[in-house]
């Protein structure tokens, strides 16, 4: 496909902090959806290992670590550059979000990411408890930030894959399976209205059944592309009296089914 369609324009310079896997795969869909000037895109990061992808699509690299001491000499003279407003795309780890995102609200730039980050050290900092390491807390931040400075340019906090697309996925889903039911419903503009559409479709729960285990274990997968979920269930405490033979059968299940993974099939609807 060439047409593809386009969905807004950057007039401003664009920044993108981070290069990894995850900036690899936005650039390209930035460059099939999004109109914006090449001469005014700027990738930072602190790896030039596939500096060679922007050189052959002539976006400018800037090797270079952001800091908690830099972030701002390094990121103002790129992002109010002009003509036009910028936008900040930070898809690194060991950047504070709430220091860019307050950050991109002072030179009035648009900002997105991927996730909540703090700067480097926070997670291992034993002066601080637990709970003030926690996601919570860094969510906690950006909230704090919202109700210091409340209105301003956009940011958008929190949109990768989970949390992020597959919220646009469950909303998406739930209008294919309003349409099919030929539910009537008008198109939610809230949270609010989201859960009602829910709730009128009948929606109990929704959930990610199963994902990739990527995590270093002991025992290989038989091969590569093997899905694990594993079920485990504590054993039943013992009973003061017989059990009835209804129960007698909860006892300490460990079950372990493998998912052979296969090319993705069509789209489907269901959640």
């Amino acid at each position: 496909m060439t047409n593809w369609p386009v969905h807004a324009a950057i007039d401003g310079p664009i920044v993108m902090i981070g290069f990894g896997s995850i900036g690899k795969g936005t650039l390209p869909l930035l460059e099939r959806h999004i109109a914006f000037d090449r001469a005014k895109f700027t990738v930072i990061a602190p790896d030039d290992r596939d500096r060679a992808l922007l050189d052959e699509r002539q976006i400018m690299f800037l090797h270079q670590a952001i800091t908690h001491d830099n972030y701002r000499d390094v990121l103002k003279p790129l992002l109010t550059a002009g003509p036009g407003r910028g936008m900040l795309v930070n898809l690194s780890v060991d950047t504070s979000s709430v220091d860019l995102m307050e950050f991109a609200k002072d030179i009035d730039a648009f900002y997105i990411d991927t996730v909540v980050e703090p700067w480097p050290g926070l997670y291992t900092d034993g002066s601080r408890s637990i709970s003030e390491r926690s996601n919570y807390a860094l969510r906690e931040g950006v909230l704090d930030l919202r109700r210091r400075r409340p209105g301003g340019i956009t940011a958008v906090s929190c949109c990768g894959a989970n949390p992020g697309m597959v919220s646009w996925f469950v909303k998406q889903a739930l209008l294919d399976i309003a349409r099919d039911t030929n539910t009537p419903f008008d198109e939610p503009k809230s949270r609010e209205g989201w859960g009602q559409l829910a709730h009128q479709l009948g929606v109990k729960g929704i959930h990610p059944r199963l994902q990739l285990d990527g995590a270093l274990r002991r025992v290989p997968r038989a091969g590569i592309g093997d899905v694990i979920h594993r079920r485990q269930r504590r054993p039943q405490r013992p009973a003061a009296r017989p059990q009835h033979p209804r129960h007698q059968s909860r006892q300490c299940i460990d079950r372990r089914i493998t998912f052979t993974y296969q090319a993705p099939a069509p789209a489907v609807r269901a959640l």
